[in-house]
């Protein structure tokens, strides 16, 4: 469980990361599409995030307790994630 939150942590973090950079190139090179970035963006993170917990649920042997607190923390941290990356630019 520690490795898949590690992981998970990893994982918001580069995320964070991409859209931040990404965010400041798209300003300062074509503004105009700052509304597509976000939305490309949005769509990309929401993807993976719902890819990861699908891998979990197929390769965890855990039980359905440990299954349930992780996607709950998971879901948690993608809250988190998404507020801190809207925070961070706006």
């Amino acid at each position: 469980m520690i490795g898949w939150l590690a992981f998970s942590l990893f994982f918001y973090t580069v995320l964070i990361y991409v859209w931040v950079r990404g965010l400041g190139i798209v300003q300062r090179h074509k503004p105009q599409l700052m509304v597509t970035f976000y939305f490309v963006m949005a769509a990309i993170r929401f993807t993976m995030a719902l890819t990861i917990v699908a891998l979990y649920m197929i390769l965890s042997t855990h039980t359905r307790q440990e299954a349930t607190t992780f996607c709950v923390t998971f879901s948690l941290m993608y809250v988190a994630m998404v507020i801190i990356s809207i925070t961070l630019k706006h």
